[in-house]
């Protein structure tokens, strides 16, 4: 096996003697900018990937801080209780928006349905909005 490496290396010597002589080329300037993009479409795709990494770290602790805390608010508060009799002080303000509530709704004709459908296309239209000028800095 040292002699493969022995042949290989007079290989290499005998290689290098005959490029000694032979001027070194450069590159063609098409060829420079062709990496150079490569390069930065690989940075931004790593950017990109650690950013969504974050996101989703962040939404998955978000979500388990909020299923904690309602976890939390259920096991210290009787919220059934809370609904069904009222806070303690007889008719307190959570009855009167409760009650408030209830005649609104007891009234219905459908138009909290338009208006939470105009509201939703709004926030969705505002949402991607802001996602396109987000993407913008990034593109070509």
């Amino acid at each position: 096996m040292n002699e493969h490496f022995d042949c290989r290396d007079d290989l290499d010597l005998l290689i290098a003697q005959a490029l000694a002589e032979e001027p070194v080329l450069q590159a063609p300037p098409s060829l420079l900018e062709s990496i150079e993009a490569r390069l930065d479409i690989a940075e931004l795709r790593a950017h990109e990937e650690r950013r969504f990494r974050i996101s989703m770290t962040s939404l998955l602790v978000i979500f388990v801080a909020a299923l904690t805390v309602a976890g939390l608010s259920l096991w210290f508060t009787n919220l059934s209780v809370l609904y069904s009799e009222g806070v303690s002080g007889g008719k307190g303000l959570f009855d009167y928006y409760l009650t408030a509530f209830r005649m609104s709704f007891s009234s219905y004709q459908g138009s909290y349905s338009l208006a939470g459908g105009l509201f939703f296309s709004i926030s969705a239209v505002a949402i991607l909005a802001a996602l396109q000028i987000h993407k913008m800095p990034h593109s070509d």
